[in-house]
């Protein structure tokens, strides 16, 4: 039993890491540039701005699922199940469609925003920011197929510009139109906005290139009728990681939904930081799983949650140094919130390693009942903390939900694979 739980050994590692290096460059250089430009943009924007740039991108995230379909995991779960034509068909299909779709429901989604602040009493700001992030969310879901197919096809190189390529333009773009325009915020979201249609043409040329223009009904009939199981499954998903600036925003805090997203943003670096681990393993966590290599699975997922461990005690440590350097010294009060939310952060990592199995195995009405259980908990508790302990509580209820997120995906994988079905 011991010799069946050991770690991957030293030479495997490092081969792994050395044919997955270029990888590694991307928490690298995404980090980099962060440590540079934050404190750029904690001299020009106010508490309250970064609380509704917060807010904004939780909506988007919100509506993620509605522009994408969850057709990107659809297109993972059969990347390797047939050959390159028929994997470029279905990624032609997925791509068309999603075209269309998205050009009836991104207004219909920024006409429904509207009429939701126009009758509600919200005091976040409506105009321009709402028609800057749903335009780039509705972008932003085609470089995500490039992400997959540079991933999986084992293209480092390629896989490093479409991510931190992306980072590093959108953020100097960013930087120009908030310090030299003085757009602030706006100037912000245009940058943002820009650069995803700029990558979006790029994912079109990619994607189209040497194919024609055609939608396969047959793949298209087949595609959803596995994410339909999957699409509700991502519907209660949204609240677990997006519903903490919605309870804020009922708070009617600005500046501390400011400070508060100021923490949770730069928590998130140790998410940027880990990611691109899970993505080097994330091939052979598809495989081991599709092929019931447990040995294996259990080595590869052993040695990512030891990194994850050591990874967040580490942040402890630096937290307020980090926080004082990259918002200029201006709010130090979010290293409180940093603390509890990079928690969650290391807990997404896990999400996405358990997750990853759960659709390797296309187990998606598993994973819809996993979600509706943990969503009705995170409403449950993110509103209760935000009554009771206000901003601190909401940070604590982010990591319970995602303690009992992942608590249910590693019941369900054990007993899945105990079952030996």
């Amino acid at each position: 039993m011991i010799r069946e739980l050991k770690l991957p050994g030293r030479q495997e590692v490092l081969i792994k890491l050395k044919s997955t290096g270029i990888y590694l460059l991307v928490p690298i250089v995404n980090f980099g540039v962060s440590v540079i430009t934050s404190p750029i943009f904690a001299r020009y924007l106010t508490a309250e701005e970064f609380g509704y740039f917060g807010y904004y991108n939780s909506l988007n995230n919100l509506f993620t699922v509605f522009f994408s379909l969850s057709f990107q995991t659809y297109y993972m779960s059969i990347y390797y199940k047939g050959n390159s034509d028929e994997r470029k068909k279905t990624l032609v299909t997925l791509v068309i469609f999603l075209l269309i779709w998205n050009i009836v429901f991104l207004p219909t989604l920024y006409l429904s925003i509207y009429l939701f602040f126009k009758y509600s009493s919200s005091q976040i700001p409506f105009y321009p920011f709402a028609l800057l992030t749903f335009s780039a969310g509705a972008f932003g879901i085609f470089k995500n197929f490039l992400q997959v197919n540079f991933r999986l096809g084992d293209k480092p190189l390629s896989f490093f510009f479409i991510v931190s390529g992306y980072k590093v333009i959108s953020i100097t773009i960013s930087i120009y139109f908030v310090v030299y325009l003085n757009m602030r915020l706006e100037g912000r979201m245009v940058g943002i906005l820009l650069v995803e249609a700029l990558f979006f043409l790029i994912s079109l040329f990619h994607i189209f290139y040497n194919s024609s223009f055609d939608l396969d009904k047959k793949v298209l009939k087949h595609a959803i009728k596995i994410v339909l199981p999957l699409f509700p499954a991502s519907l209660l998903y949204i609240p677990i990681i997006n519903f903490d600036n919605i309870v804020l925003a009922r708070l009617n805090n600005p500046a501390e939904m400011g400070i508060f997203n100021i923490g949770k943003g730069i928590a998130t670096y140790l998410y940027t930081a880990l990611f691109p681990f899970y993505q080097a393993f994330e091939p052979d966590i598809y495989k081991y799983a599709v092929t019931k290599n447990i040995k294996s699975l259990k080595k590869v997922i052993i040695f990512l949650l030891l990194i994850v461990i050591i990874s967040v005690i580490a942040f402890w440590i630096i937290s307020p140094y980090i926080i004082y350097y990259l918002t200029a010294g201006k709010y130090t009060s979010a290293v409180k919130y940093a603390n509890l939310l990079v928690i969650t952060n290391g807990l997404m990592i896990v999400f996405s390693i358990f997750d990853a199995i759960i659709n390797a195995l296309q187990e998606t009405k598993k994973h819809l009942l996993i979600n509706a259980i943990t969503a009705l908990l995170c409403i449950f508790t993110y509103m209760l903390g935000g009554i009771y302990f206000k901003q601190l509580g909401v940070a604590v209820a982010s990591v319970i939900t995602y303690f009992f997120l992942v608590l249910f995906q590693g019941f369900f994988i054990l007993k899945k694979y105990k079952s030996g079905k």
